[in-house]
């Protein structure tokens, strides 16, 4: 049975040196996703052979797995992995998995699982340039709503999150909870992130107007290349949105692309997050076990 614990920050690194070379660019691959929604989801870990295993736990015990990645060949460690189930006595289902992965469960083992597509949960990966840039036609309307903002505000400022302004986007994070009666689950995810920036190596921005904070974002690093927007929220300010996601992507140019994450089946969140025009829907898929 393998080992599975709840992370703690001390496991950043051996996952991090697993999930960066793996070329995986799913918002759910990175060590902030895993660790600051752990409590929510019961999400533990366990490593076995220098392969990282992730399931999802309840009362009842395990409710799902991610797709092991690391060292062992897919075979060999998918095999540990229905082992696991196995000796838990649980139907293994197994969540979050790409095209690739899910090729690979239904090549592996013919016949054993139903895959059902997860469109909700969906990652939304754009271009940084698109979004620093916005040029072109497609962009028109975003070009728009940012010069509305800088005329309507005029002493607007967008600062680096720092230890000086932490609570400055914590402030603007719980008056959009407030506003909008949220699940409190992701206020406290984003305490924690701010709590836990630097251990966490995260980054962000926060947005003023007149030097009253409104607009906030957290990103953090997927790989090399790929950048995870895990929290972006505004309040009070039209456009707010619009200008905070495009400093946020001009102050880092040393990312290719931004994972913006899912959208939740929301439609509004939809609608905005396609009007930013993605490169690629990343599609995500759950197998159970037939």
């Amino acid at each position: 049975m393998l080992d599975f614990y709840t992370p703690t920050l001390s496991d950043i690194s051996w996952i991090n040196k697993i999930t960066q070379k793996s070329g995986q660019i799913g918002c759910d691959i990175s060590f902030a996703t895993t660790y600051l929604w752990r409590k929510k989801y019961d999400i533990r870990v366990a490593i076995y052979k220098n392969t990282l295993y992730k399931a999802y736990f309840s009362a009842d015990g395990v409710m799902g797995y991610s797709f092991p990645i690391g060292e062992l060949s897919p075979k060999e460690a998918l095999d540990a992995l229905l082992l696991d189930a196995k000796e838990r006595k649980v139907k293994p289902l197994i969540g979050m998995l790409n095209r690739t992965n899910a090729e690979i469960l239904s090549h592996l083992y013919p016949d054993m699982f139903e895959f059902v597509e997860e469109r909700d949960s969906a990652d939304y990966i754009y271009s940084r340039e698109n979004l620093a840039l916005l040029q072109g036609k497609k962009y028109h309307a975003k070009r728009n709503h940012i010069s509305k903002f800088m005329r309507n505000n005029p002493d607007w400022s967008y600062k680096e999150l720092s230890a000086e302004n932490i609570e400055d986007a914590y402030f603007v994070a719980h008056k959009w909870h407030m506003q909008n009666d949220s699940d409190k689950a992701e206020l406290e995810a984003i305490r924690e992130a701010l709590d836990c920036f630097e251990e966490l190596s995260l980054f962000g921005g926060v947005l003023y107007v007149n030097e009253r904070p409104v607009a906030m974002t957290i990103g953090s690093k997927i790989n090399d290349s790929v950048c995870d927007v895990n929290f972006e929220k505004a309040v009070d300010v039209d456009g707010a949105y619009a200008v905070i996601n495009n400093e946020f992507a001009k102050a880092h140019s040393e990312f290719l692309q931004f994972n913006r994450e899912e959208d939740l089946g929301l439609e509004g969140l939809r609608k905005s997050k396609l009007s930013y025009n993605p490169d690629k829907i990343l599609m995500k898929y759950t197998a159970i076990m037939k």
